[in-house]
């Protein structure tokens, strides 16, 4: 069961060149963010407890309605039978932006859908980890939770621009061609 879970994230990784990017800009901005907090005094321990709370709180409401969205798109691309979805299944990927898996070079499906599938796997890590960090933050000192911020800004940046990209490749793919 472990291993089927997370062939998408290694799949994902391996087919795809310059991943990196999608993880530069989140961490740019969270150590933006961290410095920020550490070096400035953000209110008393009680304001950043309760900010905190509602910051995770949110996070919480906002990821399971991402997890949501992206599981209706992979119903889409799925259950979706016209000329698109053909095409893409029978087109092969630019080989300058994938790398094969496997020795074989992916379809444009296939890196729709694992763009999905890796998007929704950390999705739902990331709103397990939520709900630990709800359930212990009372115990956590407040540095921690500082970090922990930085650590979630940069998390839900990268599930956002991995979830973009998945959006402009949908929309691509049902647009008409206008040869």
């Amino acid at each position: 069961m472990k291993n089927i879970i997370f062939v998408p994230i290694k799949d994902y990784f391996i087919s795809r060149k310059k991943v990196f990017i999608k993880f530069l800009i989140p961490v740019l901005i969270a150590l933006t963010a961290l410095f920020l907090a550490m070096f400035f005094n953000i209110g008393n321990s009680e304001k950043v407890m309760s900010t905190f709370s509602g910051f995770i709180d949110t996070q919480i409401n906002i990821v399971a309605i991402l997890i949501s969205f992206s599981v209706a798109i992979i119903t889409i691309l799925v259950s979706a039978d016209n000329k698109n979805i053909q095409c893409l299944k029978e087109t092969e990927s630019n080989k300058k932006q994938y790398k094969p898996v496997n020795g074989k070079q992916l379809s444009l499906f296939q890196i729709l859908l694992s763009n999905i599938a890796y998007n929704v796997i950390v999705e739902i890590i990331y709103l397990v980890g939520l709900i630990a960090i709800s359930l212990m933050q009372n115990i956590l000192p407040m540095v921690t939770l500082k970090f922990i911020t930085a650590i979630c800004i940069f998390i839900i940046l990268h599930i956002l621009l991995v979830l973009l990209e998945s959006v402009a490749q949908m929309y691509l793919t049902f647009w008409a061609n206008k040869k």
